[in-house]
């Protein structure tokens, strides 16, 4: 029997050399960091100044050029977010340099449960992958992961949910087809009466978090989030159980 093709052009090579040049290292990374001991407390307090010149002037895989994008999406807010923003994006290219990792492992060691709250949600998984990719510790990169593969998952699936024209807080209606589909690669379907794949996913990725005193604000706040969005599948499985139970009854 004749493999099936890569539903990804070129396969995964192709996805790793479209990865490997998104992770190209910045240029003059040094010009825009602060010194690894600056005051982050300090941080939180000031706002975050308009960009004086604009990006497109600068070289294009400049660390400026970044810098100053950055500048414009959080001009007005705590500069505690830009620079972590920054770091973010230097930590997740390839060689980031020491000076850059002691400052992201500084603010969410020190202050984490502080920075947690004024994350929106793209940020909050943005931190999550950079902890997959370079937390200290095995429990890092594994909460890390889970929680990243978890919410991009979740972007896959309700975002093409969203073509059905039929909003998130609402499952799907049950009909009584004729034919039966089969879930990919042969797995068994999920029980919508007994089925317990999704508390147990949640609950072992909290164990993660539990485990790790830096990455656990920012995993259970991302937990928080699926726990109590009514929007996405996680909350649709739970309504779909409770109907279920209702109609038991």
């Amino acid at each position: 029997m004749s493999a099936a093709p890569d539903l990804h052009q070129g396969g995964f090579a192709g996805l790793l050399k479209a990865l490997e040049k998104r992770q190209r290292r910045f240029d003059g990374i040094g010009d825009v960091l602060p010194a690894p001991e600056c005051d982050l407390r300090g941080m939180f307090d000031q706002k975050t100044a308009p960009p004086l010149s604009p990006p497109g002037m600068m070289p294009r895989y400049s660390a400026a050029r970044k810098w100053v994008k950055l500048q414009e999406e959080f001009e007005g807010q705590p500069e505690i977010l830009h620079l972590h923003a920054m770091l973010i994006a230097i930590a997740r290219r390839a060689d980031p340099p020491a000076e850059a990792l002691t400052l992201f492992f500084r603010i969410w060691e020190e202050h984490g449960a502080r920075l947690t709250p004024l994350l929106t949600v793209r940020w909050l998984i943005s931190s999550a992958t950079t902890f997959a990719d370079i937390g200290k510790t095995g429990d890092q990169r594994a909460c890390g992961m889970a929680l990243s593969v978890m919410f991009d998952m979740i972007k896959l699936h309700d975002s093409e949910r969203r073509l059905s024209g039929q909003p998130g807080r609402k499952p799907f209606q049950h009909v009584r087809a004729r034919k039966v589909f089969p879930v990919a690669f042969g797995m068994p379907a999920y029980s919508f009466t007994g089925g317990d794949l999704d508390q147990n996913m949640l609950a072992r990725i909290w164990q993660l978090c539990e485990r790790d005193a830096t990455i656990e604000p920012l995993g259970k706040a991302m937990l928080h989030h699926v726990m109590t969005d009514p929007r996405s599948i996680f909350a649709r499985v739970q309504e779909l159980k409770r109907q279920r139970m209702e109609r038991g009854k």
